[in-house]
């Protein structure tokens, strides 16, 4: 046999194995299942030979040898690049003279990937099934199930939710219909890029078009919302730059203004009616209802159908007023201009560079040229040849599966060099590109991991200690894993049937019909039956009461910040 050599596991051992035809192969024996050996080279794939292929001393050894690791994924690809991962983060473990964990127990795996997954715990049978399968691809198996499971993606659904700070209510507007559209794209497994495409460029209503939720959730911030998308979708921390030069990266505040640019003919605050003839039978309305209490009503009625995202044709884009650097003038006009990143420069980023997308429209063009600078920008940001877009939700979704990213905080990867581990997290971006932004397939490819699948390092992390990932970290439940968890001891497997989607039912009750045939009476007329319908929505969290119980009335304030007025004049 050959010398001993570690495998990609960091925890196998290589020998020589030879078919009947005296053709030789370096592999670790990862066990015999049904007749089949399979034996995993050292670049990762696994081979699925017939045990009688081997020569009499190999067929005996695959019989008595005890197979190397747990588990092997029933995809030799999978295997493979799974193995890739393994290797870079046991290339940093040896580098800093440290071993990984044991591999975790089949007791510890089944907990960690139901609440990884499905985010909750499972069920004694689910658990006993499992720990009872003699199957050498058990545990691919069980993440392909759950994978495919409701929980999935009502766990994932959360774990976006909270990134993108998805909420019930903001802007006193409920967002129903931005969450269900979320849903479905998790459901559909749509493509990450595709996914962010579509919430950068989404217009109209957020009552028709669930997508607009992610602008309007900062509805009348542009900057706000710019500052988050950057630092969420590309580890950009620009915050700073919204106000002067960024002291501790390579942004300056010209830069974050012609990045804010490409919003500038961009409306996110549709209470003002900037779009067609809404604006003149709002006030037509809203004017025939005598009643105090119900007029005010009628004006949450029309600040819900007026949330809406509009592009006008017009960049109004300037300078603040206190603006005090030599290259502007405050006040001054802002040309939309994408920056880049150059990888060879120490912090990363370098302003100026070549973009991704066609460049942008100057200040001065059309109005349809206006119109196109969001779908410029999200062109750029969501490319494959943008380094960053891949790099940061790879680090972000490594982080959900291993309790701590590969660079932190994830929301600053200006310099990947100061992560930890900076061949590993290029990797890590490269496959997500490869795999065109499936981030099913990209969280399968972490779970089938031997690093993902060693027991958890239950020590406290010291700040100025760089984790190097012999296992996933100890971590306590989220919120939602521990309420679904207890749920899953009451109700069984049942629980990941509860769907919540109110988006429909929301739009059913409060959209008002402003088209041209409409007049001021059945405007008014639908707007009382908004009303009517919005009762059901007042303090149980937007699902309607059950019938026969008791109502109670909402209070409507006539002052204060409920009762001002929605710019409803001309």
């Amino acid at each position: 046999p050959a010398a001993p050599a570690t495998a990609p596991d960091g925890n196998a051992v290589y020998r020589t194995w030879t078919d009947n035809t005296g053709k030789k192969l370096d592999a670790t024996f990862r066990g015999i299942e049904k007749g089949q050996v399979f034996l995993q080279v050292r670049n990762g794939y696994v081979y699925r030979l017939p045990l009688d292929r081997l020569s009499p001393a190999d067929q005996e050894a695959a019989r008595t040898l005890k197979p190397e690791g747990l588990g092997i994924p029933a995809d030799p690809k999978l295997a493979q690049a799974a193995a890739q991962i393994d290797i870079l983060v046991n290339a940093g473990l040896e580098k800093a003279q440290l071993k990984p964990n044991p591999l975790a127990s089949d007791e510890q795996f089944v907990r960690r990937v139901y609440l990884d997954i499905a985010g909750r715990i499972p069920t004694s049978a689910e658990a006993l099934e499992f720990i009872n399968d003699t199957s050498l691809s058990k545990r691919s198996k069980v993440i392909d199930k759950l994978l495919e499971s409701d929980g999935y993606r009502s766990h994932l659904f959360n774990y976006f939710a909270d990134m993108m700070r998805v909420a019930d209510q903001a802007n006193k507007v409920r967002f129903y219909t931005y969450q269900d559209w979320l849903k479905g794209q998790i459901a559909v497994n749509e493509p990450w890029n595709k996914m962010v495409y579509t919430m950068m460029t989404a217009d109209g209503k957020l009552l028709d078009n669930g997508a607009t939720g992610y602008l309007l959730r900062d509805a009348g911030m542009r900057l706000d919302n710019l500052s988050l998308t950057l630092s969420t979708f590309l580890g950009a921390n620009v915050s700073c730059a919204q106000c002067h030069d960024h002291p501790f990266a390579d942004w300056t505040q010209h830069e974050f203004y012609e990045m804010a640019s490409f919003f500038g003919a961009t409306e996110t605050y549709g209470a003002k009616g900037s779009k067609g003839g809404a604006s003149r039978e709002m006030r037509k309305a809203l004017a025939s209802i005598d009643d105090k209490r119900m007029q005010q009503q009628a004006k949450n009625v029309l600040r819900v159908n007026a949330m809406a995202v509009e592009d006008t044709g017009d960049n109004d884009l300037k300078l603040p007023d206190d603006y005090k650097y030599d290259d502007a003038k405050p006040g001054d006009a802002v040309a939309p201009k994408l920056i880049g990143w150059d990888d060879t420069a120490k912090t990363g980023l370098k302003p100026g560079a070549k973009p991704a997308a066609k460049p942008a429209a100057k200040p001065d063009s059309t109005s349809q040229s206006e119109v196109e600078l969001r779908t410029q920008f999200a062109e750029w940001m969501t490319a494959p040849e943008n380094p960053r877009f891949a790099m940061t939700i790879a680090n972000r979704l490594w982080k959900r599966a291993f309790g701590v990213g590969v660079r932190e905080p994830v929301t600053d990867l200006d310099d990947p060099e100061a992560s930890v581990n900076p061949p590993l997290l290029r990797h890590l971006a490269a496959e997500m590109v490869r795999l065109n932004f499936d981030m099913k397939q990209f969280m399968r490819l972490l779970y089938n991991t031997q690093t993902y699948q060693r027991e958890a390092t239950s020590y406290e992390l010291a700040d100025t200690t760089p984790y190097l990932f012999p296992g996933p970290i100890l971590r306590r439940m989220s919120a939602e894993q521990a309420w679904d968890s207890c749920a899953t001891l009451v109700v069984g497997t049942d629980l990941d049937t509860f769907k919540s989607h109110r988006g429909e039912q929301y739009t059913d009750v409060m959209k008002i019909d402003f088209g041209g045939s409409a007049s001021p009476e059945e405007i008014k007329s639908q707007i009382e039956g908004a009303i009517a319908g919005m009762r059901q929505y007042g303090g149980n969290g937007g699902t309607p009461k059950a019938k026969g119980k008791k109502k109670r009335p909402m209070k409507q304030p006539e002052t204060g910040e409920d009762a001002e007025d929605l710019t409803l004049a001309p």
